[in-house]
């Protein structure tokens, strides 16, 4: 499909299309701030309505699943065989921002209203799909539209009370209309064998794409994680200022101690160059019994920790499971777990992002690959054995929030992208089963630094991180400390100098080769016992730093 084709004045028509249903959607389910659009409720069912009333309006046949999701086609594709699936979810956080699973949505849909009006003929028959229940907001299951699809709900996963009624994911689905017999058995509502690939478009929840300067991207693989949706930790009341230290079972401390461990867990293993992150997004007292001179007797807190290493996973629940004993024993406090939910990390096909990264060069967007921090729809089809891909949108602001920021510009860029893949895929993409582990970082020496930066996507923030672990590292090898330390230094200070996100992708990696240099030289000479000839190397790279602050201005 020639590129001339993205840049026709019925692409920018759609642009306006595409802010007009953004708008629309928000304002049908607007809550006191943000958006809210529960997985399986009516709020979502009249989301799907709404595009399916916009979808045949435009021509599309929409059609309700075995999962109550919406699939849109054109009309000749409606019966196809085998066909490349573009789609992502509606359903939203409470409270959240309008575009996380929307944009994907709407960006195949408009991708097959362009071919509709200006009746283009894609190699491979397209399908999109609208899913229901991605968010574990509601229930604490994720990705329960395509694990249902793809016979992948598991009864703990349906047996799951939403967050507000109390009520279980079972009910909820079948109130939906599902029929929940072949759900309860593991039956696939879907014949993967049918999908060639698919695709997903998504707003990235995190700040690469900013600092980089850079429209959209190419996903390489999406972390797994394991969650503990409610931990209670329970100790014993008392007064604030009657209770010493030596009598104490505070539950908050304990709490606390047990965060700040894996906190300290997180910093080391960032270090050492392995992809790791955790989260508490929820902590809580009981409301009607906490008081500014009161020591709880109890707390609530959630854990969310993540990786795109399957090893590093297990690493840190078993850290957890250790610390939690060691905590109650010394405390004499006691923590209620509850059930792990586990999500393996998944990886992107390769082949589909090769020809994704052409499509993206094609219509004038550096062809990048980033990791997706956040879990998505593709990891299912991914583990099920489908070739899977996606394409991150910018977004300021992160996600999950009402001050989520994609651009319209950004979001027709990315479409763009997907509009110019579907032209050229000719659906024949191998089925595999895909690996559900990536390899761990590769950690030698000064190598294990850029390794850092690339691993976070060599924004600003990839450079403050590398600069961390290098003085880590000087700490720790105190051999090789001054290599370590100069590294470290050239890193905050540039990382310092773009954090302001103002730079273009181009100065990164300029910036990424000058310090894979240094980090080859230092490389090679630390592994001669040769002491003069470190040195000159030292020297020299410091030289090369100073000359560039002084002669190019980068600092």
């Amino acid at each position: 499909m020639p590129a001339a084709l993205l840049k026709t004045a019925e692409a920018f028509d759609l642009f306006a299309v595409a802010e007009r249903l953004f708008a629309e959607i928000a304002a049908h389910t607007a809550d006191v701030d943000g958006v809210s659009r529960p997985a399986f409720s009516e709020i979502e069912a009249a989301t799907l309505e709404y595009l399916i009333d916009f979808a045949q309006s435009e021509g599309l046949v929409a059609e309700w699943d075995a999962g109550r999701n919406v699939v849109f086609s054109l009309p000749e594709h409606r019966a196809a065989p085998r066909f490349t699936l573009v789609g992502s979810h509606v359903d939203s956080v409470p409270r959240g921002g309008n575009f996380d699973g929307l944009a994907g949505v709407i960006s195949g849909l408009l991708c097959l209203v362009r071919a509709c009006r200006e009746g283009f003929i894609f190699p491979a028959p397209v399908k999109v799909i609208a899913m229901r229940g991605e968010e574990s907001a509601w229930f604490g299951p994720c990705y329960i539209g395509s694990k249902a699809l793809l016979g992948a709900l598991s009864a703990d996963e349906l047996s799951a009370r939403h967050r507000a009624d109390g009520r279980t994911l079972d009910e909820h689905m079948q109130a939906t209309g599902i029929d929940m017999g072949p759900v309860r058995a593991g039956k696939p509502l879907l014949d993967g064998a049918t999908v060639s690939a698919y695709l997903e478009v998504h707003i990235e929840q995190g700040p690469v794409l900013i600092e980089r300067n850079l429209p959209a991207a190419i996903v390489s693989g999406i972390r797994g994680n394991f969650r503990y949706r409610k931990i209670a930790c329970f100790g014993e009341a008392g007064h604030s200022g009657a209770v010493p230290l030596a009598y104490r079972h505070d539950p908050v401390l304990a709490m606390a101690e047990l965060l700040n461990v894996l906190d300290a867990a997180w910093h080391d293993f960032v270090a050492k160059g392995r992809d790791l992150v955790v989260t508490s997004g929820m902590v809580s007292t009981d409301q009607q019994k906490h008081a500014l001179s009161r020591i709880p007797d109890s707390v609530e807190f959630s854990l969310d920790i993540r990786s795109q290493d399957s090893a590093m996973l297990e690493t840190m629940h078993a850290l957890v499971l250790s610390h939690v004993g060691r905590i109650e024993r010394e405390r004499a406090v006691r923590f209620d777990l509850g059930q792990a939910l586990w999500t393996s990390p998944a990886l992107c096909d390769e082949r589909l992002i090769a020809m994704l990264q052409t499509a993206s060069e094609t219509t004038g967007v550096p062809a990048t690959a980033i990791p997706s921090g956040g879990g998505h729809d593709a990891a299912v089809f991914s583990k099920a054995g489908i070739p899977s891909a996606m394409i991150f949108i910018r977004n300021r602001n992160g996600s999950h929030n009402p001050q989520e920021a994609m651009e319209i510009d950004d979001f027709g860029l990315a479409t763009g992208i997907l509009y110019q893949f579907l032209g050229g895929f000719t659906g024949t993409a191998e089925r595999a089963t895909v690996s559900n582990q990536t390899g761990k970082a590769k950690v030698s020496m000064f190598s294990s630094i850029t390794d850092i930066i690339r691993e976070k996507g060599n924004g600003a923030r990839a450079y403050q991180a590398a600069a961390v672990a290098a003085r880590q590292a000087a700490l720790a090898e105190p051999d090789r400390a001054a290599g370590y330390f100069i590294l470290a230094t050239a890193a905050q200070e540039f990382g310092d100098l773009h954090y302001d996100g103002g730079s273009h992708a181009s100065v990164f990696e300029q910036e990424l080769e000058r310090f894979q240099s240094y980090v080859d030289m230092l490389d090679e000479a630390f592994e001669d016992s040769d002491t003069e000839q470190r040195l000159n190397v030292v020297s020299k790279i410091a030289t090369g730093l100073i000359k560039d602050r002084t002669t190019e201005h980068r600092w």
